[in-house]
């Protein structure tokens, strides 16, 4: 049985949502320099953490698994160069920030479901 003490499910999920966090921002200020001449959008790789909280994939819809969470990457976006020089795509920041949500949705979910699992666990646990 793992102890709560030992459970590691629970720093992986703040990294995880502090990941999000920190995309959501880039995202953001992709899209507030939009028209910033010569400004290269920047996304954070968020895609590289989900497997280490032990999430399993039941159905292909569902998000796919990741090995590492130890580093986050700031990344350039590799999309075309306006004229001006700035290569921020409108549509796919937006793509990305609704992903992102998503991601940060089901996380906390998740982190939801494990303190309700531990409540439980501490509050029906003495009872026959």
């Amino acid at each position: 049985m793992i102890l709560p003490s030992e459970d590691r499910t629970f720093p992986k999920l703040e990294d995880l949502l502090s990941r999000a966090s920190k995309r959501q921002q880039a995202l953001s200020a992709n899209i507030a320099n939009l028209d910033t001449p010569g400004y290269k959008a920047k996304d954070y790789s968020f895609q590289d953490a989900l497997a280490s909280i032990g999430m399993k994939r039941t159905s292909e819809r569902h998000f796919g698994t990741v090995q590492d969470t130890t580093n986050a990457r700031v990344i350039e976006v590799e999309t075309a160069d306006k004229p001006n020089g700035n290569n921020v795509d409108l549509e796919r920041e937006l793509t990305e920030i609704t992903k992102n949500g998503m991601e940060y949705v089901t996380l906390v979910e998740y982190l939801t479901q494990k303190i309700r699992t531990l409540r439980s666990a501490i509050t029906e646990g003495g009872k026959v």
